[in-house]
């Protein structure tokens, strides 16, 4: 934030260009292995009181007319282990002390991002059931592209000033299972999987700054907006779901003609103390030759992040068309819901983040190493699977090294998030028609996210900065 030592200091603080030299091309992923896992509370629903039925599906009904399952322990589930690559290449070019440019494309990744979970679970008895996320988003994969065009200018020598601008593009699909009769929501053999798919384009940017306070520290903020976006794509619907055959399933597809997503700004700010070699150059003395790994001995960065994450907490569909239910051969029509909200109440983040370098040979080896924690973001009462927002902290280690004109940077970090209690949340089954009355429908209909939600992720990084 503070300090500018390669070309993604376009993307965390464009006024940084500025300290870097003549033209720079780069290239860097993140990959992540991430798994997000809940432990339903109680038991599966089933008595004489509760309608269930699994008649002609994949689950056993046992002697009593009842599933197999009802009664058992819900077990705790994980979405699938999965690696996910987010790349950016970007390019920058420092016209002389006052000027630069930046241009390329970022894809950032957020924890949670891609998750799948499995649609049914083994119980320890041997009988199969439906995985107990089934009633949320269980499929999610979000994809943001940031195509970025950045401006930095210095008004004084100390003071430099950045502007960016991102005509970008995001793709939502998600994947929920509701029920095609209100009045026995948990019923397997009337399941309905909706596959929502939804992109759109939408105009984000930032304003950033970087002060030069003296050779020994520095100062740097930005603040990032997303505009809100007006996605727009098709529902998929699978009828009897768990239909045994399969053969017996029926297919649709409804429009989404709006889907309202507020991605959330944040803002980020953060200082600077760094030692320099004897004789060498310093990031104010305005000569442009300042490179942090050639003329520092080390430095040390805290940042402090605020994250308007509860932007994120509704979105709302705007529907039209017809839902397929029935099985193959026997499908009747119903209105696809006309309007869907999705609440999940989340709050804002605030983060901490403190790191260093340190240079072992001067131009040619750095290793870093640094430590951030953030608090919670998901509310407990209104708890889901697809927005992992959990409080956490994080130590993460690299090393860069200098052959030349190519830099190559290694990264590694590790999160641990703390478990989130959310055992007397409340949320209830969705279904096709208008469906708020819980009574008689067994008590899961009205507490599918209750339970306790915790999150791993590991992240592995590797970067290439060519500076011409």
């Amino acid at each position: 934030m503070a300090r500018a030592s390669d070309v993604t200091a376009a993307h965390l603080n464009m006024a940084g260009v500025l300290g870097l030299q003549g033209f720079q091309l780069g290239f860097s992923a993140n990959i992540g292995a991430s798994s997000n896992c809940f432990q339903r509370s109680g038991v599966y629903d089933g008595s004489a009181d509760v309608p269930l039925s699994v008649a002609g599906t994949r689950f056993v009904e046992g002697p009593d007319g009842l599933p197999s399952y009802a009664g058992q322990r819900y077990p705790e589930v994980c979405s699938n282990r999965a690696l996910a690559l987010a790349a950016n290449v970007m390019a920058t070019y420092r016209v002389n002390r006052w000027l630069a440019f930046a241009a390329g494309i970022t894809t950032p990744s957020t924890p949670g991002s891609g998750q799948t979970f499995n649609d049914m679970v083994r119980l320890p008895s041997g009988a199969y059931a439906p995985t107990p996320v089934r009633n949320m988003l269980f499929q999610k994969n979000l994809l943001v592209l940031y195509p970025t065009l950045g401006v930095a200018v210095a008004p004084h020598p100390r003071v430099r000033f950045g502007l960016t601008l991102q005509p970008s593009f995001a793709r939502f699909q998600f994947g929920v299972m509701a029920n095609a009769v209100a009045t026995s929501p948990q019923s397997p053999e009337t399941d309905l999987l909706i596959s929502l798919n939804a992109s759109g384009f939408f105009l984000a940017g930032a304003l950033s700054t970087q002060v030069l306070i003296n050779r020994y520290l520095s100062f740097g903020a930005q603040v990032h907006y997303n505009m809100p976006i007006g996605a727009s794509g098709t529902a998929d619907t699978t009828s009897t779901f768990y239909a045994s055959p399969v053969s017996n399933q029926a297919r649709g597809t409804f429009s989404i003609d709006e889907m309202k997503v507020e991605l959330p700004w944040n803002a980020r700010a953060g200082f600077r103390f760094a030692l320099p070699r004897a004789g060498r150059p310093t990031q104010d003395d305005g000569t442009g030759t300042y490179d942090p790994m050639t003329d520092d001995v080390f430095d040390v960065e805290a940042d402090f992040t605020y994250e308007n994450t509860s932007s994120l907490g509704v979105t709302s569909l705007t529907n039209s068309g017809n839902i397929t239910i029935g099985s193959t051969g026997m499908t009747s029509t119903l209105a696809a819901p006309r309007s869907i909200v999705l609440n999940s109440n989340l709050s804002n983040v605030f983060g901490f983040r403190l790191g260093g370098d340190y240079n072992v040979i001067p131009g040619r080896l750095a290793v870093r190493l640094g430590f951030s924690y953030e608090t919670q973001g998901l509310s407990a009462d209104r708890a889901v699977v697809h927005l992992p927002a959990y409080a956490g902290a994080s130590i993460h280690a690299g090393v860069s090294y200098r052959v030349g004109a190519l830099t190559i940077n290694l990264g590694f970090g590790h999160f641990l998030f703390q478990a989130l209690d959310a055992s007397q949340a409340v949320g209830s089954i969705v279904t096709p028609t208008p469906f708020t009355d819980c009574v008689g429908t067994g008590p899961g209909a009205c507490a599918i996210n209750r339970g306790n939600y915790h999150n791993y992720l590991t992240n592995g990084s590797v970067g290439l900065n060519y500076r011409f």
